[in-house]
């Protein structure tokens, strides 16, 4: 009986020996199953040549906006009006936020070399322990802004909400946004394709922390995917729009 099934077996399965197979060779042959891993192979690796194939693309689109970007006071022209996306003014480790302090130095500086005359200051405020807008405007008035040519948006959840709110709520057709590298021109790819005339203006980076600008730079990558993707695909829309 022991036999007869151990001929059965490798016959029937394969089997031979110490060998052993999980698939019958009768209906899957070695080399169709060698072939059927190949194409599986072959489409995963297209699949991620096309992820990366993409990602260029949708980086490739906003940063061509960089034309529109400044990266030196003096070349800047006049603006009626400056928008600056909001940032929290201290990080998650209780220090004070570079990328806030940075926004904030050049926007003071641009509005004292009357290169901008209004600033339209957005961020989130969404809790009443976190007011991103009124923070950035206790900071320039520190460094001698006037009160009085600040504007303050606080539903600029996201740089989508930002620049289309300060189209459609504020009624900014042309604005200058002051940010950093990256940022500056997705900011100014989402607002140009909302029928802004943006521009932009790049803010200093902290690269006495080069970790943290390799961080936020890398972070872009993805971010410009997500903006393409808002614009062209999704369609999104800011929280309050009007």
């Amino acid at each position: 009986m022991k036999k007869i099934f151990k001929s059965f077996c490798k016959k029937e399965w394969g089997l031979g020996g110490e060998g052993k197979k999980l698939v019958s060779t009768r209906f899957f042959p070695r080399h169709q199953i060698l072939k059927l891993l190949l194409w599986l192979i072959a489409l995963v690796v297209a699949g991620v040549i096309g992820v990366v194939l993409f990602v260029c693309y949708c980086n490739h689109a906003v940063r061509s906006c960089g034309k529109f970007c400044y990266g030196e006071i003096e070349k800047v022209p006049i603006y009626e009006t400056a928008l600056v996306p909001g940032a929290a003014k201290v990080n998650r480790w209780g220090e004070a936020n570079e990328y806030f302090a940075g926004r904030i130095e050049a926007t003071a500086k641009l509005y004292h070399a009357g290169k901008i005359k209004k600033i339209l200051l957005s961020g989130d405020n969404s809790r009443k322990d976190y007011d991103e807008p009124t923070d950035m405007k206790n900071a320039l008035i520190e460094l001698g802004v006037p009160a009085d040519v600040i504007t303050l948006d606080y539903a600029g959840f996201r740089t989508l909400d930002t620049v289309v709110r300060a189209k459609s709520v504020f009624g900014k057709n042309k604005f200058l946004v002051i940010t950093q590298w990256g940022h500056a021109e997705r900011s100014v790819y989402l607002a140009r394709k909302h029928g802004v005339e943006a521009y932009g203006f790049y803010a200093a980076e902290p690269h006495h922390i080069p970790w943290l600008v390799k961080k936020n730079r890398s972070r872009e990558v993805l971010a410009a995917v997500a903006a393409w993707l808002d614009v062209n695909i999704l369609r999104k829309r800011p929280k309050f729009p009007k």
